[in-house]
């Protein structure tokens, strides 16, 4: 399926929450460069008909040993 997000192009992914793995981790590397990476990403709102869902997501870069400095982000993702 293709999926789409608002600042990133379109990708193919089996599900829509594979698909929010692939945004947070550009809006990661978008934010902090080579080093950006997702740490979580969980679904919060979401359509019934799975043609929509709002995901939360934790980017940001290791400093350490079991450890990340960044921020949460929210966004949307649409099937279609």
């Amino acid at each position: 399926m293709k999926y789409t997000t608002r600042g990133f192009r379109a990708v193919h992914a089996e599900t829509i929450t594979e698909a929010a793995f692939t945004f947070a981790g550009r809006a990661a590397r978008k934010r902090y460069g080579r080093r950006g990476h997702c740490r979580s990403c969980t679904p919060g709102a979401y359509a019934q008909d799975g043609r929509r869902a709002e995901f939360s997501a934790f980017i940001g870069y290791t400093t350490g040993r079991n450890e990340t400095t960044g921020h949460n982000i929210t966004f949307t993702v649409w099937r279609g």
